[in-house]
């Protein structure tokens, strides 16, 4: 058979593009190449959180604790920046500084690219097989540190260790073997259009959230400025004090990015039981010392009500990201026209899309919330359940309103304008 008369595939064929040889980097098996990646992210991980710990430890005042007790707050500190819950005295800390997740995220993906060139997967299967062991590599380490480091005092759980680092280690990992991909990932391609679409537009919605909470947050900080310089001078006299517990605040911004995107929303956020802060609802109780805080409002104001018009805000920009298709009212009677507003694929392209600022949502609030200590600390933050529904059924009704409202109107003209052949279709 001549070359002209071949029959071309359905489906180009991927192409994947490969690592960057590298001559210093010798080759492994996957599974070798996976732990040595993982493990040498870990390593670079608690190195560099032990200098800062030990740093801290040396220049701040301390007590007669050895060498070897800050190595193990070390490694707990080190799995804290992971998320994973540390309990202190018992009684736990699960509302983490978050902000410094960057740190292993960034030790996690040069891990990650290290296991790629030195395993030099060819196909698909083995792309995904380097990240799934580098993944659970990361995380044994981890529970490995977890079980060595934890003390009486100070202590993690093992099993929340090896959950969420593996977690992160994988997320980070399936985000580095994509920037290996073609433009068009593997995850996407496999999906059907309908569901596809929706992606990029949940996340921009997304997107809009925080940077909405960020915007307000940030007022709040100018508004209660003073406020906030009154806690820290009160709780760091000395200038260096006030530097470590900059850094810890610096660490809990993205947390009160999040606070903001909750109040805005609707449901806020509740400190204890004993503050519940909200558009609707706006209650202060007592509050420990602490600049965090200190730029809470501490009493409902007017315009606080014309914050409802973010999320609704958010489900416009949602529903002018979805790619919509062509639709004109045709059809004899009313049912007929109804019947037509939007077509299937168009309706679970926008469950898709509220469903993944939804879980976006969720996600960053679990972040964002937990408990900080007992009493009025028990809970601190926004409920995660909560905020994801209300997001949901916002941008949802939202998106919906604003794709069957306009066709239905323009429905009824078509019906009012052809009244003479909808009689007729209808009596048939």
């Amino acid at each position: 058979m001549s070359r002209s008369s071949a029959k071309p595939p359905s489906r180009p064929s991927r192409e994947w593009t490969l690592p960057t040889p590298d001559e210093d980097i010798k080759s492994h098996p996957i599974p070798v190449a996976g732990f040595i990646g993982a493990l040498t992210a870990a390593l670079f991980g608690l190195i560099i959180t032990f200098l800062i710990v030990i740093t801290a430890w040396l220049i701040a005042a301390h007590g007669d604790e050895s060498v070897n007790q800050v190595a193990a707050a070390s490694g707990v500190a080190w799995l804290g920046l992971q998320l994973v819950p540390v309990s202190i005295g018992g009684h736990a800390l699960g509302l983490l500084p978050w902000g410094f997740i960057i740190i292993p995220i960034f030790l996690t993906w040069r891990g990650m690219h290290w296991s790629l060139k030195s395993a030099e997967p060819k196909t698909a299967n083995e792309f995904w097989q380097t990240a799934i062991f580098f993944s659970v590599s990361y995380g044994l380490v981890s529970a490995t540190v977890a079980a060595f480091a934890s003390t009486t005092d100070l202590n993690v759980n093992v099993i929340d260790a090896a959950l969420r680092s593996t977690i992160l280690a994988l997320c980070v990992a399936v985000a580095c073997v994509l920037t290996f991909a073609p433009s068009k990932s593997l995850l996407i391609d496999s999906l059907p259009a309908s569901i596809a679409n929706g992606i990029r537009p949940g996340i921009l919605a997304f997107l809009f959230l925080i940077v909405a909470g960020g915007l307000l947050c940030s007022a709040s900080l100018i508004i209660h400025f003073n406020e906030l310089t009154a806690v820290f001078k009160l709780m760091t006299p000395q200038a260096l004090d006030g530097f470590f517990l900059m850094l810890l605040c610096l660490g809990y911004i993205p947390t009160a990015f999040v606070w903001a995107m909750a109040f805005v929303i609707g449901p806020g956020i509740n400190v204890g039981g004993s503050t519940v802060l909200s558009v609707t609802q706006t209650h202060t109780g007592a509050l420990p010392a602490f600049p965090l805080f200190s730029i809470l409002p501490s009493s409902a104001q007017t315009w606080m009500s014309l914050l409802v018009l973010v999320p609704i805000a958010a489900g416009i920009v949602l529903y002018f990201l979805l790619p919509r298709e062509h639709w004109s009212a045709q059809g004899p009677g009313f049912t007929k026209v109804m019947r037509k507003l939007a077509t299937p694929s168009e309706l679970i392209t926008v469950s898709v899309a509220v469903a993944v600022t939804a879980g976006c949502v969720f996600l960053v609030s679990v972040a964002s919330s937990g408990p900080l200590g007992t009493q009025l600390l028990k809970f601190v933050g926004p409920s995660p359940v909560m905020l994801a529904g209300t997001t949901a059924f916002i941008l949802g009704v939202v998106a919906t309103i604003l794709l069957l409202v306009p066709r239905f109107l323009l429905g009824l003209f078509y019906l009012w304008q052809h009244r003479g052949a909808s009689s007729e279709g209808d009596g048939n």
